[in-house]
């Protein structure tokens, strides 16, 4: 199977970056790459990190933070709710931070997620900024609504009949989004919650990089339940699951981490923000 990971169309996110006002000089450049980026690609599978010769456990990311669970039976359905994080602008570029729910993408190359990223715009980076989104392979990310921080946002992708139904709602103000489309490769063996740090690249994809972690302070992500096929509805305690911890290369060798993920508490944890680390090159092209 060859497919682009959590690409979209510069016209897919049009509405987003007219809305967010981040194109141009404005824009998230990628001044520590070189790429001139600013499509930005919430969701997408685990990027994973390791020393070479390491032990892959824990599960340390470049990307993810928060908890996966897998089961040889496929999922038919993942949930969380959360408040919507403020973040804090100090300046720099290339702030961001996303919270979502998804089936796939942590053992295979299918992503279907949806949640809310935020990140610091403006002229000086000072503005800070609040979006809805959701993902459907094989089509890219794509933004929906604006949301507010401390909105009670709750997050769920559900498979039944052929078709999986994703749908992002924002209990405070009302707003709600919901993608239904059917994807006969996308394999459901995995659920995930998830807080990361999206990646940016230019229109081409020839050029992107995972943002550096705005800081989100604290965020607990609660209700997290998942199903399996025939199944009941559990916390994320009921399955085989593997805590996430997101981190940063350094340049003299090893990782540093960019957050604080908490033990379960029942179906719930908690992420705190330890520091934004550094824009990292990657690449999003064609997976075999």
């Amino acid at each position: 199977m060859i497919r682009r990971l959590a690409t979209v169309s510069a016209a897919a996110f049009t509405g987003l970056l007219c809305m967010a006002g981040m194109v141009g000089a404005a824009g998230a450049a990628g001044a520590a790459t070189g790429a001139s980026a600013s499509i930005p690609q919430p969701g997408g599978r685990i990027i994973r990190a390791h020393e070479p010769g390491a032990s892959a456990l824990p599960t340390i990311s470049l990307n993810w933070s928060g908890y996966a669970a897998v089961s040889a039976k496929k999922f038919n359905y993942v949930h969380s709710t959360f408040l919507q994080p403020k973040i804090s602008c100090t300046g720099a570029p290339n702030r961001w931070t996303s919270n979502w729910v998804g089936l796939d993408g942590f053992t295979d190359a299918t992503v279907e997620q949806d949640g809310t990223f935020a990140f610091c715009g403006g002229a000086n980076h000072m503005v800070a900024q609040y979006v809805a989104w959701y993902e459907m392979y094989p089509a890219g990310s794509v933004a929906v609504f604006r949301v507010k921080p401390g909105d009670q946002m709750d997050a769920s992708v559900r498979y039944s009949s052929g078709k999986f139904t994703l749908t992002i709602a924002d209990l405070t103000s009302g707003k709600t989004a919901t993608k239904q489309a059917a994807c006969s490769s996308c394999e459901r063996s995995s659920a995930e919650w998830i807080i990361e740090r999206p990646a940016l690249c230019n229109s081409s994809f020839t050029k992107c990089f995972l943002t550096a972690l705005a800081d989100f302070h604290t965020t607990v992500m609660r209700s997290d339940v998942a199903q399996l096929a025939g199944g009941k509805v559990k916390g994320v305690g009921g399955f085989v699951n593997y805590p996430i911890f997101m981190v940063n290369p350094l340049k003299t060798g090893g990782f540093i981490s960019l957050d604080t993920v908490s033990a379960l508490s029942g179906p719930a944890f908690a992420a705190t923000w330890d520091r934004s680390g550094t824009t990292v090159p990657i690449t999003l092209g064609p997976e075999r």
